[in-house]
């Protein structure tokens, strides 16, 4: 089985440049089971009868590629808002994660912000994931929702995540799986720890860059399919 993970696209108004290049990944690269990361898009909110017009031929094409393969979209901060339109639409949604066992490798896929992020991080998704604000914010005029989350956006970018080497490689000894893969941080790494492994596809904002799982290899590539980084997993 071949795997796609993408991660951190950021899709919004005015993105429509990197848009085509991502849909155009998706559309010409060969695998079997894609994996959205998580802040696939800047904001992502599903009112009752309406979802956002921008990134449309994202969302076309995800909704494509789920009739034919497997996709998985795991929600990030910046998305922690996709629901029933995507497995209405065949693809399978998960909040936090996922684990799945690949080729004879234990995976834990993850946005990554709720282990890896800042003190809020928690906070942030306890809101975004509760009722009431799901309900009060359903309330407000889908423009007006998207003009406020576009403000709150650019602050939350302003609060960059470090890189904790320490911090992961705790974090994935303490997992029990063989490789986590996470979003969220932006900067494209392969990375072992004693014997397991840490992977961040980097982001399709800055870097362009993207994780391809090939039999028990983990691949690191740029928008042009070149490999930058290559690691083989060891069956446990």
């Amino acid at each position: 089985m071949e795997v796609l993970v993408v991660s951190d696209s950021h899709l919004f108004h005015n993105t429509e440049d990197r848009e085509r290049s991502l849909v155009a990944l998706l559309e010409g690269e060969r695998y079997d089971l894609l994996v959205l990361l998580g802040d696939m898009y800047d904001f992502w909110y599903e009112y009752g009868s309406v979802v956002p017009k921008y990134a449309s031929l994202f969302t076309a094409t995800v909704i494509t590629l789920a009739r034919r393969k497997e996709v998985h979209y795991v929600s990030g901060n910046h998305d922690a808002w996709v629901g029933d339109f995507w497995r209405r639409n065949g693809v399978k949604v998960h909040r936090y994660g996922f684990q799945r066992t690949i080729n004879g490798i234990r995976y834990l896929f993850t946005h990554g912000d709720y282990i890896f992020g800042g003190r809020r991080s928690g906070l942030v998704r306890a809101v975004f994931h509760s009722r009431w604000a799901n309900f009060l914010f359903s309330l407000i005029h889908p423009d007006l929702g998207i003009l406020l989350a576009s403000k709150l956006s650019k602050e939350s970018r302003k609060r960059e995540e470090e890189f904790d080497f320490k911090r992961i490689d705790r974090t994935v000894s303490e997992k029990g799986i063989d490789v986590l893969v996470s979003g969220h941080l932006h900067l494209p790494t392969v990375r072992e720890i004693g014997g397991r492994f840490f992977a961040c596809p980097g982001d399709w904002m800055e870097h362009f860059t993207y994780l391809k799982i090939v039999g028990r290899t983990l691949e690191l590539r740029d928008r042009e399919g070149r490999v930058r980084a290559r690691v083989e997993v060891a069956r446990p």
